[in-house]
């Protein structure tokens, strides 16, 4: 039987979708198993916890500037370029980790030394993995069309999901091997990504860049301007979404020794079990619901937001068994409202699909960086931060239902 070079085409552009798919799954294997093996890294380097976590924000803080940026040289340049930046800088950053890591250790450098280089692997990687999602989710828009942007944005998804449910997992079975396992599979992971990306044709992307230049001939977009006015609803979706999920997960310990006598232990194990929950049906729904295109845009935002508002009340009854069902309302959730609000962005913006994407990373870091000075709320009352993240889960289904209102009144005049 004859293959038509069409079926050739969709059949290479599903397995350089997968691919890509494959190499965003590197971001959050690397988020969440490093955040697993900081207890021994913080042992075996001599450097205690709060520096530790300070070092970790570094890099994460830089995501502010560098996601537009990248998300900006993607729509001019191409994803690949970026993305093949974003897997050297990653697994640069991850080999000095390991290396300070290693003379800290061994004490062969006193600790200013070290911290100072561990500053500087993460400056790296704040500066250079910044672009990865932006781009990768651009390859996908640009592989999958502009009619399967959902498609394209949930396959992204699912491989972020893919990575931060197998981290902690291949971290916690490494460790048993060796304490610095983890950080030695970082360095790895990324070079055979790297191995893979680089044969890869780059998309066609210079034909829809001379359509937005003919659209806008004398407007040159510059990633470190505010974002367009119609972004601005959805990228407080955004950042209300990332303020709620990370503000619980760090609520989480004092909620448990709230409504238990548990050991460290115990609830260390507990909170183990309900983070693998929730990446499990965070990626269940983007495969069975959101790929299969089950529901419109709009019905994601009001299904996801009622859920994820639900999970977070759930959390406010003093039961221990009432936080399964919880966290999995609020990954369920969560797993409908982010597609939905990143499909929602390309639509309303005539701006590129990577600096779209950048701008929404900016977004999450900012809701990172807000539930990190919420955190201590948990010292006046271990219920008052869920309090705060029902707020933001309501913003989150009531930003939307109003936009789209006004959206329709807008379009009726």
């Amino acid at each position: 039987m004859r293959i038509s070079p069409t079926s050739n085409h969709k059949e290479h552009n599903r397995t350089t979708l997968y691919l890509i798919a494959a190499v965003a799954t590197l971001m959050g294997v690397g988020q969440n198993g490093l955040l697993v093996s900081l207890p021994i890294l913080v042992q075996a380097s001599g450097i205690n916890l709060p520096t530790w976590s300070i070092i970790i924000a570094i890099g994460s803080v830089l995501f502010l500037p560098a996601a537009p940026f990248w998300g900006h040289y993607s729509d001019r340049h191409g994803p690949k370029k970026v993305i093949v930046q974003a897997l050297v800088g990653f697994m640069v950053s991850f080999a000095l980790l390991l290396i300070m890591s290693f003379i800290g250790s061994e004490g062969l450098l006193p600790n200013n030394a070290i911290i100072a280089g561990l500053v500087f692997a993460r400056i790296i990687y704040g500066c250079t993995v910044a672009g990865m999602v932006p781009a990768s989710q651009h390859w996908a828009i640009l592989l999958c069309g502009e009619d399967n942007q959902l498609l394209a944005i949930t396959t992204i998804s699912a491989g972020l999901s893919t990575g931060r449910f197998v981290g902690p997992l291949l971290a916690l079975v490494t460790l048993t091997w060796h304490h610095f396992a983890p950080l030695m599979l970082m360095t790895i992971f990324p070079f055979i990504a790297l191995m893979v990306a680089l044969p890869l044709r780059g998309p066609e992307h210079l034909h829809a860049r001379h359509q937005a230049q003919k659209q806008h001939p004398k407007r040159h977009p510059n990633c470190w301007q505010s974002p367009p006015r119609a972004l601005v609803p959805l990228l407080l979706v955004a950042i209300c979404l990332c303020t709620a999920v990370a503000l619980m997960q760090y609520s989480l310990s004092p909620l448990i020794s709230q409504v238990t006598n548990w050991s460290t232990d115990e609830i260390t194990q507990t909170i183990g079990y309900l983070l693998t929950l929730s990446a499990a049906v965070t990626l269940l729904t983007q495969l069975s619901v959101i790929k299969k295109k089950r529901l419109s845009i709009s019905s994601l935002f009001k299904v996801g937001g009622l859920c994820f508002s639900c999970g977070f009340i759930l959390f406010l009854i003093p039961h221990i068994v009432l936080f399964y069902p919880a966290i999995t309302l609020v990954a369920f959730g969560a797993a409908m409202i982010v597609p939905a609000y990143t499909a929602s962005a390309s639509q309303v913006s005539s701006h590129g699909h990577g600096i779209i994407a950048g701008y929404i990373s900016m977004s999450h870091t900012i809701g990172y960086g807000i539930s990190a000075l919420l955190a201590s709320l948990v010292f006046l009352s271990a219920s008052l931060p869920i309090w705060v993240c029902v707020g933001c889960a309501l913003l989150c289904l009531n930003i939307p239902l109003f936009y789209r209102q006004k959206e329709v009144l807008t379009t009726n005049q």
